[in-house]
């Protein structure tokens, strides 16, 4: 129970992303996060979970003032029962592919299973705060921009 509360609280404090900047240079498409939530809940024999399913809600914003096209957000999490595993985060209210023209928002949501049997919680702590969440997407031109959106190390 107590690893399943700490957990949770860590995924929201760990998580709360925020990027600014304009890497794609004259596209004009300026593409911002937030977190709305993360969490999950554990399950497994005992007390202690062994089990861990994990759900995070993301908005992207274009802060921009361009178009951006084709819009994908990905999640790159260490905590994951295959090893470097990327995951596509799919839009919560929009048709792929996701367009955000300057000012619009969209809400992207993510699931996945961690098994942690056998792993301490130091490690299963050290594991959840390393992330890296992506997104891609086809400006104006034609060209494509990508942006790190948020990241946790390993500390």
């Amino acid at each position: 129970m107590k690893l399943r509360l700490g957990l949770a609280l860590l995924l929201i404090s760990v998580l709360a992303l925020s990027a600014t900047g304009c890497p794609s240079g004259a596209s004009g498409v300026n593409l911002v996060a937030t977190m709305h939530g993360c969490g999950g809940s554990g399950s497994g024999a005992g007390e202690i979970p062994t089990h861990y399913e994990l759900r995070c809600e993301i908005a992207i914003c274009n802060q921009g003032s361009g178009t951006a096209k084709d819009v994908r957000v990905f999640v790159e999490p260490s905590a994951t029962n295959q090893v470097l595993q990327t995951m596509e985060v799919e839009p919560s209210q929009k048709q792929k592919p996701v367009t955000l023209e300057a000012g619009e928002c969209e809400t992207f949501v993510v699931d996945w299973e961690y098994d942690y049997a056998g792993t301490s919680s130091e490690e299963v702590y050290k594991l959840i705060n390393q992330y890296v969440f992506h997104a891609t997407w086809i400006d104006k031109n034609g060209k494509q921009g990508t942006k790190v959106l948020g990241e946790g190390g390993s500390n």
